[in-house]
């Protein structure tokens, strides 16, 4: 991970996108700002992923063996020995299980420059089978039809929830957002780039923020999206980015190294 000067590191994943026009305040990669408390019963596909035992980003449980991130969060890792799972607690400090880290697999066509295709698919060393609240979440294959009638979905995280302090959340956060059409998230980002391996959603209340990157998006029991990027604000001006799932590059690259 690149954290960019004056921004401290609070055992979150921080990444600065310094995009045409916009200036390190304005973008910031990572980020539950506006959320209320979770239950890990209610989200047992919701892990925490650590570094020489600091959380800095979250995965999420998709099959016996794999979990997904984003890309960001393990790019600059070079020793998957620092890095571990943790699944089955509602708060970081509580009681977890932990996953040793086997292999990692970053999609071959993301670039770090732009955040396009931004996942990696995590390789645990046991099986996620067999724990009390660590379950897995089945994907979206197919893009949703988008009515009049908002698609509402949830993020889930231990980020940031105050960014005058920078203090982080214990308790597991989940916020409520909606998705935003395509076009609509591009004029909005505009001119940062909005690939077709991203999705947008925003929240009335609730924006992912700094130590939410790799989290999920749920929407209709389904995962729609892995949090990837948005405002360094996390004030809601502008929609949240996340890697879309059911992306022919994203969904093809889980099926062909996962079987799922």
């Amino acid at each position: 991970m690149h954290v960019s000067d004056g921004f401290i590191r609070f055992s979150v994943c921080v990444v600065l996108l310094f995009a045409a026009g916009f200036s390190a305040q304005e973008q910031m990669s990572g980020r539950i700002v506006g959320g209320r408390n979770a239950d890990i019963k209610d989200h047992p596909h919701m892990l925490l992923l650590r570094q020489d035992g600091y959380a800095f980003c979250s995965a999420v449980v998709i099959g016996i063996k794999y979990a997904l991130t984003a890309a960001h969060c393990v790019y600059s890792v070079s020793d998957l020995k620092t890095l571990s799972l943790h699944g089955g607690s509602t708060t970081q400090m509580g009681t977890s299980v932990v996953f040793g880290v086997e292999r990692v697999l970053i999609h071959p066509k993301y670039f770090e420059s732009t955040n396009d295709n931004d996942i990696a698919i995590i390789e645990i060393s046991n099986e996620f089978s067999g724990h009390e609240n660590v379950a897995p979440i089945t994907l979206q294959d197919t893009e949703p039809y988008m009515s009049s009638s908002p698609v509402i979905c949830n993020s889930t995280g231990w980020g940031i929830v105050n960014t005058r302090t920078n203090a982080v959340s214990n308790t597991l956060q989940v916020g409520t957002l909606r998705l935003i059409a395509q076009k609509t998230c591009r004029l909005q980002w505009h001119p940062v780039v909005i690939t077709a391996s991203m999705i947008c959603a925003r929240g009335e209340s609730a924006d992912t923020c700094a130590g939410d990157s790799g989290g999920p998006l749920v929407c209709d029991d389904l995962l729609y999206g892995i949090v990837s990027w948005g405002s360094s604000r996390c004030d809601k001006t502008k929609p949240a980015v996340f890697t879309k799932i059911f992306a022919n590059s994203i969904r093809s690259f889980i099926r062909s190294n996962t079987d799922i």
